[in-house]
């Protein structure tokens, strides 16, 4: 390990932290549920130190080092083990997804793990995530039930298990209403298409890589809303733009919608999640949003949390 002699006390403060997680176990009384606070705080004075040690310029696989100990008990936590494994290959996966909005803690009782699930299903990271299949159900739902001439479309990009549309009533449903949802993993929409239900009879799976499946999208539109959750989080500038003119000028039609949301600067679980989580996102403020959309009639908001960035372009 390379020690520069000015982040000497930046690496003590992170082992400092990094022990202090692990002593949580003789510490603390994991049998009284309220000690997830306490849990919690120290995973945020870890993530603080980690923050530090970056600032202090300490090479990014010195820090990794140093925190693989925390990294290992926080695994006790199914939230965290499936973050760390990544079980379908790629980041934020369809079944994390689902697991956080089931708000399920399967950890054995009274362990650190227990603890840790818990604080982690009740924080603003989290909550965050939750808030945005919900602001994508009201989309799907306000497109479908504003006055109309015909027929509405909507596509959901990244859709994985369709969490925003499967809370849409059916009853609000019209004939020759059309849903597609595309996805680069087959399983999240095959399991999407098991839980939709009476949904099925107006859903069009697509499934791929989106710059691959824009031709095929392009056939089934033009659409009223197109939403896409989280899929900037991992894209470029460059291919952030490239999706962003393919929406606009190929899928959605004239007047419609295109929604799609972002983690913003500033996110304080960003190291944790980076260090503990291997959970690596392009975070981007209002100014880097607008960049991408330049000439546009954007509308910027955020979610309750403040971390979440939301995006509404109306089409010309």
């Amino acid at each position: 390990m390379t020690v520069l002699p000015h982040t000497t006390d930046a690496l003590h403060r992170i082992s400092d932290a990094v022990d202090g997680l692990l002593r949580a176990d003789r510490e603390l009384n994991l049998a009284d549920p309220a000690a997830h606070m306490q849990v919690g705080g120290r995973l945020h004075a870890l993530g603080v130190q980690i923050h530090g040690g970056v600032l202090a310029g300490i090479p990014e696989e010195d820090i990794a080092a140093i925190v693989q100990p925390a990294r290992s008990a926080c695994a006790r936590s199914p939230f965290m083990r499936d973050e760390n494994e990544w079980a379908r290959g790629y980041p934020s996966d369809f079944r994390l997804v689902e697991h956080v909005l089931s708000k399920a803690n399967k950890a054995t009782p009274n362990t650190l793990g227990w603890h840790v699930e818990t604080h982690l299903q009740g924080v603003a990271i989290t909550h965050q995530l939750r808030n945005r299949v919900m602001h994508q159900t009201r989309l799907i739902g306000d497109t479908l039930t504003a006055q109309r001439n015909g027929p509405r479309s909507v596509l959901v990009i990244a859709a994985g298990t369709a969490p925003d549309l499967r809370q849409i009533p059916p009853g609000i449903v019209r004939p020759g209403d059309r849903f597609v949802l595309t996805d680069v993993d087959p399983d999240a929409l095959e399991l999407a298409q098991q839980r939709l239900g009476p949904l099925n009879e107006f859903t069009t799976a697509v499934s791929g890589n989106v710059f691959r499946a824009i031709p095929k999208l392009a056939e089934l539109g033009p659409y009223d809303l197109v939403l896409v959750n989280g899929l900037y989080e991992y894209l470029n500038d460059r291919a952030a733009a490239r999706l962003t003119e393919a929406v606009l000028t190929r899928l959605c039609r004239p007047g419609g919608l295109f929604h799609f949301s972002t983690l913003t600067g500033g996110n304080p679980f960003r190291w944790t999640l980076e260090y503990l989580m291997e959970w690596q996102v392009i975070e981007r403020d209002e100014a880097a949003v607008r960049a991408l959309l330049p000439g546009c009639d954007v509308s910027v908001g955020f979610d309750q949390t403040g971390l979440a960035l939301l995006a509404h372009v109306r089409t010309r």
